[in-house]
C-alpha cells in the first residue's frame, strides 16, 4: 500500500511509503480522493518514499492545491531523498512550502 491514512478530529495524515509512481498513481489518488472530501489540515509525512516520478508529483501537486483552494493547512514533512529531488528538478519548493532547499556547492 503506498500510502496509510490517519484521520482524526484535527488533521489527517498521510504517510507514504516505497514508491510513489505511475504504476501506482491510480491506487494511490483513489486512496487519498476520499480523503479530501473532508477540509481538515493536511499532514503527508514522506520519509519512507524511495522512488517517485512526475505521477507522484502529481499527486502530491493535487493533495497541494486541495488544500490551498479549501484554505486548510497543508504540512510535507521529511522528505525523502528521492522526493527532495525531484522536488528541485521540477522547482516546485515554493509551491509545497519549503522555503529552504540546501544544495550542495562545490569547492
Amino acid at each position: 500500500m503506498p500510502v496509510m491514512i490517519d484521520t482524526n478530529e484535527a488533521r489527517c495524515a498521510l504517510t507514504f511509503s516505497g514508491e510513489l509512481n505511475i504504476y501506482n498513481a491510480a491506487e494511490t489518488m483513489a486512496q487519498v480522493k476520499a480523503e479530501l472530501s473532508k477540509t481538515l489540515p493536511l499532514h503527508l509525512e514522506l520519509a519512507e518514499v524511495d522512488e517517485v516520478d512526475a505521477a507522484g508529483l502529481q499527486i502530491l501537486m493535487a493533495i497541494r492545491l486541495h488544500a490551498l483552494s479549501h484554505g486548510v493547512d497543508f504540512q510535507l514533512a521529511n522528505p525523502s531523498d528521492a522526493v527532495m529531488d525531484l522536488i528541485e528538478l521540477s522547482d516546485t519548493a515554493g509551491f509545497f512550502g519549503i522555503t529552504q532547499v540546501l544544495t550542495e556547492v562545490a569547492a
